[in-house]
């Protein structure tokens, strides 16, 4: 996700248009109510307070502040906030975010993990190309499935790339079909069931397919600390697990969870 060289307006903006152009001019935002309900723990005042700030909309440009309220919304959950946090963190965007890439990548999942049709464009995108930097392999078939997603949130980018792809030929007509219903979630049930009848501690290949097959992070942790883990989280383990999506609460979890022979 190279956007180094871009405003944080734009910043903000592509986290929640999903980098589309406005057809509208928006209006000047009312800083003191923002304020109020910001203060009362609005998470939608505090990420507009945050683009206001970040951008001088309505009041004087205050970097500072702007991240500051932008990281209070994305502690409340909020995808847009969340998003931008991803951008920030991934660009070293402000003076206040520091370049790193890998914090980038998680606040990217869980914005994306909540339905969030830019975020999940924006996963589909480093997917596609592959990312070095987040550790992101080049997954044609991964990037197909998030821009599918926010495909059906009538994501005019995400329609796009599924075509380019299917015409570069990396994915199938299938694939590249957003308007059809996803098949159901499969992958990840044997796993927990195999769990549950015999009650063993699972090994570095099945946590891998589970967060192949989709189970969150935090579904994954609860089961790690159910049923435990057969390896040792040695660097190796560790590098190939936070390519997969891991996050450092389930690297945690697994790394206190190894069963005694």
């Amino acid at each position: 996700m190279n956007i180094s060289h871009i405003s944080l307006r734009l910043i903000l903006f592509c986290a929640i248009a999903g980098c589309v152009v406005a057809a509208s001019i928006p209006q000047e935002p009312n800083i003191a109510a923002l304020h109020k309900q910001a203060k009362e723990g609005n998470a939608e005042a505090q990420f507009e307070l945050a683009k206001a700030y970040l951008s001088g909309t309505g009041v004087a440009k205050d970097s500072k502040q702007g991240v500051e309220w932008l990281r209070k919304a994305a502690a409340l959950d909020h995808p847009g906030a969340e998003l931008a946090l991803a951008i920030l963190y991934m660009n070293g965007g402000a003076q206040y975010v520091p370049k790193d890439p890998k914090q980038g990548l998680e606040w990217l999942r869980k914005s994306a993990a909540q339905d969030y049709g830019p975020a999940e464009f924006n996963l589909g995108t480093l997917y596609r190309r592959g990312d070095e930097a987040t550790g992101i392999p080049k997954k044609p078939h991964e990037a197909a499935n998030w821009f599918r997603k926010a495909a059906r949130q009538q994501g005019a980018n995400s329609q796009t790339s599924l075509q380019e792809m299917l015409q570069e030929r990396l994915i199938s007509k299938q694939e590249a079909n957003w308007k059809a219903s996803e098949p159901a979630s499969q992958p990840p049930e044997p796993v927990v069931q195999a769990k549950a009848e015999k009650s063993k501690a699972f090994s570095l290949a099945e946590i891998e397919k589970g967060l192949q097959g989709g189970i969150t992070c935090k579904r994954m942790a609860t089961l790690v600390d159910t049923y435990k883990v057969d390896f040792t989280l040695t660097a190796t383990t560790r590098d190939r697990l936070s390519k997969e999506g891991a996050d450092e609460n389930l690297l945690t979890t697994i790394s206190a969870s190894k069963r005694s022979s």
